[in-house]
């Protein structure tokens, strides 16, 4: 900032005293800065000053208290005494031969209504050796007989608030819907076959049987739905006792057997239909892709099945079979258990001979279009998940606002529906509204960190920063992070690089640009705002980085433009301390009327 240098001529001047005579040369001093300025939400002042030689009377002592004058009001900060060498008191000793220097740091906090501001001096001058000391009020000090105001000064004027240009905009997070634009289904059915057989026989004992029987009723039901398939998966399979090559070929013919079986039922279904509709029957048929899979021996099978059993010896006897060396012992082994388990050859052997067929089918759905009309229509006919996937299908926050609305009426128990209605409510500034809502999904879902950060985004748009950082906290720990939104507390209490670093990825936005102004970085804070969307804040932004740059181009053209789009921006400028040295000039008085 701008720093300010003078004499301090009301401040130590020639003071007359009865009939002795002080001549005290004003110090040179600097105010740091000038004008004042607020970050963090503080304002600090830091004066410094030199006395010249042979310039202070060795018995004579100064009280100085700055004070900050605005809008009637006054803020006393803490005193500065000086005396003489001789005096007696706790001040800071000039030397009246050598002179002397001093430092004055003082932090307060900032009030809005400071934005219009002086700070002044009005100090004291005192003759006599029993001197003044920092315990003593400005009034106390006032009341001693050899006491002298020397009149008011002004040191620096008050007080630059763009750090307070905070725009309170935290993210919400909209809870996803859960609606699946594809919902894959399927369906299963298996087909057995005869030993060394691979033609389909539904005579089979196990295809007989009532529970395969219903499998496979239904499976063709599912079938005949003609909801759009994906794939059809055919898996098949032999039992592992015999030749190994015989086995293989019996899987591919098996195999094969499940494709024809489905391609017979899929041409009779579309002959029947065309039949009733009256129409080419190459109309309806879909193009179906198979997946044919010939597995061989079912090992796996028959082991896992061998386990399931109560034969005493069943480990010993599958250690056996698993450590032969070569195909034909293993089937040796197996027919020797046949011999004497006859349960192998009628139980455990006879579901290995099989086709698998798995039908993956996609669920019938409403076409966006149709959800879309629906959900400001006839919003009772959407289940929860589609309403709220109709609301992501328009931009319109209004549009989205009546959906979301609809959907808390109609699912008055799921907080999604509550937390997005707090969201839009938010975005189209009903603050009160978008609190209600949000409240009823904490109630519904507590402990939830996306709703958590919400209350946050809520009662930032407040101006509360402290229990917004808190909500924000809270929601890191239940790992919903929005580094942005500490980012914009962190501008709040004047933690810059720490802000910048919390907005993360950020780009093109306002409360970026406003963190690389407080870091000094305006060039790079003008190109985030040039880019960012056009708001009346934002031009404002760019004409104070026209001020601290000394471009009243830049001044007057974005300061018509933030006044055009709002006019408040008028009277904050003609006040605004950014602009203190371009006030009477004609460019700046023309760009604000």
């Amino acid at each position: 900032m701008k720093k300010y240098f003078g004499y301090l001529s009301a401040l130590l001047v020639s003071v007359l005293i009865y009939s002795g005579c002080i001549t005290t040369k004003a110090p040179t001093y600097e105010v740091t800065p000038n004008p004042l300025e607020t970050k963090g939400g503080k304002i600090n002042v830091s004066i410094k000053g030199k006395f010249a030689e042979k310039s202070f009377n060795k018995k004579g002592a100064l009280y100085v208290q700055p004070i900050l004058k605005y809008q009637g009001q006054t803020k006393a900060l803490k005193p500065i005494i000086f005396q003489g060498e001789k005096a007696i008191g706790n001040g800071i000793v000039i030397n009246s031969k050598t002179g002397g220097t001093f430092t004055y740091n003082e932090v307060f906090d900032y009030d809005p209504k400071m934005n219009v501001a002086d700070l002044v001096v009005n100090p004291v001058a005192i003759k006599e050796k029993k001197g003044i000391n920092t315990n003593m009020t400005l009034s106390e000090v006032k009341q001693k007989k050899k006491a002298i105001e020397l009149g008011e000064y002004k040191l620096a004027d008050g007080v630059i608030y763009t750090s307070e240009r905070i725009q309170p905009d935290g993210i919400t997070v909209l809870a996803e819907s859960g609606y699946e634009k594809e919902t894959i289904i399927n369906k299963s059915a298996t087909l057995y076959f005869a030993k060394d057989k691979f033609d389909l026989n539904f005579k089979l004992e196990l295809n007989k049987q009532p529970q395969a029987i219903q499998q496979l009723k239904d499976f063709t039901d599912q079938l005949s739905k003609n909801w759009k398939i994906k794939n059809i998966d055919i898996n098949a399979w032999a039992s592992p006792e015999g030749e190994l090559n015989r086995n293989v070929n019996l899987s591919d013919n098996r195999s094969k057997a499940g494709n024809q079986y489905l391609a017979d039922f899929f041409k009779k279904f579309y002959k029947d239909m065309a039949k009733t509709m009256k129409v080419d029957v190459k109309l309806l048929e879909q193009v179906v892709t198979y997946n044919i899979k010939s597995n061989g021996e079912d090992w796996d099978g028959f082991i896992k099945s061998i386990e399931g059993t109560s034969f005493p010896d069943k480990s010993s006897i599958l250690n056996v079979i698993k450590s032969q060396p070569d195909h034909e012992k293993k089937q040796q082994e197996i027919r020797n258990m046949c011999i004497i388990y006859k349960e192998v050859e009628d139980k455990i052997l006879p579901p290995l001979r099989r086709a698998e067929m798995t039908a993956y089918f996609y669920l019938p759905k409403k076409t966006d279009e149709k959800m879309a009309l629906l959900s400001t229509t006839y919003p009772d006919s959407l289940d929860n998940k589609e309403i709220l996937y109709a609301a992501t299908l328009t931009n319109d926050l209004n549009t989205k606002m009546k959906i979301y609305k609809s959907a808390v009426n109609l699912y008055p128990n799921d907080w999604k529906c509550y937390n997005n209605a707090a969201c839009i409510s938010l975005a189209l500034g009903n603050v009160s509204e978008a609190e209600t809502y949000i409240q009823k999904a904490n109630s519904l879902a507590p402990n939830n960190g996306m709703i958590i950060n919400n209350l946050g985004a809520i009662t930032l748009k407040k101006n509360d920063f402290v229990t917004s950082r808190s909500y924000f906290e809270t929601a890191q720990k239940l790992n919903q992070s929005e580094g942005y939104n500490l980012g914009i507390i962190l501008i709040k209490e004047g933690k810059y690089s720490e802000a910048l670093s919390s907005f993360g990825a950020a780009k093109c936005d306002y409360n970026l640009a406003l963190t690389e102004i407080m870091l000094g970085n305006n060039s790079e804070a003008a190109n985030l705002l040039n880019c960012a969307p056009k708001t009346a804040a934002g031009y404002y932004l760019l004409a104070v980085i026209g001020a601290r740059t000394n471009s009243m181009n830049m001044i007057t053209e974005n300061l018509k433009k933030a006044i055009n789009l709002d006019p408040s921006y008028k009277t904050q400028a003609a006040e605004d301390r950014e602009f203190l040295k371009y006030m009477k000039s004609t460019e700046f008085i023309n760009a604000i009327k």
